[in-house]
């Protein structure tokens, strides 16, 4: 006998069984369908590129290698990696390029979170944009205490964080990196 075998756990494991099949043959069945309004090819000018799939070799590394969204961002990373650079010295020039090239996506006036392993352990980065120094719980709110309407809640500058990435990126330098901040 199974541990905890009761019938209310047999029939929740049956439940969740059936739920497993029943959205694995959704997926599938709307993967089939979704296959034919997915875009056939991708445009390689466009800032992100289409939802479709395109194969690509896997590629193995016997030294070090930078994945990124962008290949002017890989080779940006790939050279601080050639020079000695860390890790870190190569996302950080990697994330700056990616701030030229994919500034909708990832940049320096947004925010990030890095994970760093060692070899040993892993350190965490945290990037997130916080609010602005001279906010207080009145900023999304009318004279009279009611809240703001959507709209001009999120238009303007009431809804714009303090970026956080390079000052993750300096944090980061600090402990890992090895090439000068320049």
């Amino acid at each position: 006998m199974q541990p905890f075998a009761t019938p209310i756990v047999a029939s929740l494991r049956a439940l969740l069984r059936a739920s497993f099949l029943s959205l694995s043959c959704a997926a599938f069945a709307s993967s089939a369908f979704a296959a034919d309004a997915a875009p056939k090819a991708l445009d390689p000018h466009a800032p992100e590129g289409a939802s479709g799939f395109e194969y690509k070799e896997t590629v193995f590394a016997k030294k070090f290698m930078v994945a990124a969204a962008n290949p002017h961002a890989v080779q940006a990373g790939y050279d601080v990696l050639k020079r000695g650079g860390s890790a870190v010295d190569a996302a950080i020039a990697t994330q700056m390029v990616l701030t030229l090239c994919e500034p909708q996506s990832s940049g320096i006036g947004g925010g990030a979170f890095m994970l760093h392993f060692d070899g040993k352990g892993v350190q965490a980065y945290d990037g997130r944009e916080t609010a602005p120094a001279a906010a207080d719980p009145k900023l999304f709110l009318n004279p009279d205490g009611t809240p703001l309407k959507r709209y001009a809640a999120i238009v303007g500058g009431r809804s714009v964080g303090v970026p956080g990435v390079m000052r993750m990126l300096e944090m980061a330098h600090k402990e890992q990196g090895k090439l000068p901040w320049a």
